[in-house]
């Protein structure tokens, strides 16, 4: 094609036709200006389509986190649950007198396990660190995600100030317990003993002394860990509620093809 052109612009110059060279060079600049045109607009209408497949994954790759943020704090709340419940069962085994000290103490600390929060916002992460937030183009969609992530963030900093406030109680509770024989009935302690430590040191069953402070620390430790329970699965609760918008909004447009 390029010698056929040269091939023209030869016969022109040599049969000195001039004006005609000169309307042939200038119909040769046009149509070297609209063949980079079309190889631009090619270019992008290639560049959105790569654009809109990565904007479509990204939907896709959140709406993933926020599946598994659904399964975390499905868990999550189940161990609550399982706080409130153990506790309250300990409440009522220590006001009957029912069950020794070894296995209070030890459902105890069963029932003060709390799990950190982490909320599974990989994706989000990598949008913002990477500058690709500018690929969400559905504006409704970008406002909701940012805001979701936002109050996200205080609300796992207030489920980690409740998860602080437990283990603080814990602890102070162990402090108070060294000098009545509590903290050597713990089972990892008590395996540690042996049984010929553990016969020199106090046996004071202060389970079966209601007028004992211990034995009032410990209903009080037994009711706050129900309390902060019961506020933890409220903090879960409202993440769930903050999650339904931007969620169906993901689930829209991860299932659309175009």
């Amino acid at each position: 094609m390029i010698k056929f052109f040269r091939k023209i612009r030869y016969n022109l110059m040599v049969h000195n036709k001039s004006s005609k060279y000169l309307k042939y060079a200038i119909g040769e600049i046009i149509l070297v200006v609209i063949g980079i045109l079309i190889a631009l607009q090619i270019n992008n209408w290639n560049e959105e389509k790569k654009n809109s497949a990565s904007e479509r994954q990204y939907y896709c790759r959140i709406l993933e986190d926020f599946e598994l943020e659904k399964q975390l704090i499905a868990e999550l709340n189940e161990k609550s649950n399982y706080r409130i419940n153990t506790s309250k069962e300990i409440l009522l085994d220590l006001d009957a007198g029912t069950k020794d000290k070894h296995y209070l103490i030890n459902q105890f600390l069963l029932a003060n396990r709390s799990e950190v929060y982490e909320p599974r916002n990989v994706t989000f992460k990598d949008l913002i660190s990477s500058g690709n937030l500018k690929l969400i183009n559905d504006i409704n969609l970008k406002n909701s995600l940012i805001q979701y992530y936002s109050e996200l963030e205080n609300k796992q900093f207030q489920l980690k100030q409740n998860r602080d406030e437990i283990t603080k109680t814990v602890f102070e509770l162990v402090k108070t317990n060294i000098d009545i024989g509590a903290i050597q009935e713990f089972e990892y302690v008590h395996r540690l003993l042996g049984p010929e430590i553990l016969q020199i040191l106090p046996q004071n069953d202060w389970t079966k002394d209601k007028n004992s402070d211990y034995y009032k620390k410990f209903q009080l430790a037994l009711l706050f860990n129900i309390a902060m329970a019961d506020r933890e699965k409220q903090h879960l609760t409202a993440i769930t509620n903050l999650m339904e918008h931007p969620y169906k909004l993901l689930a829209i447009k991860c299932s659309n093809k175009n």
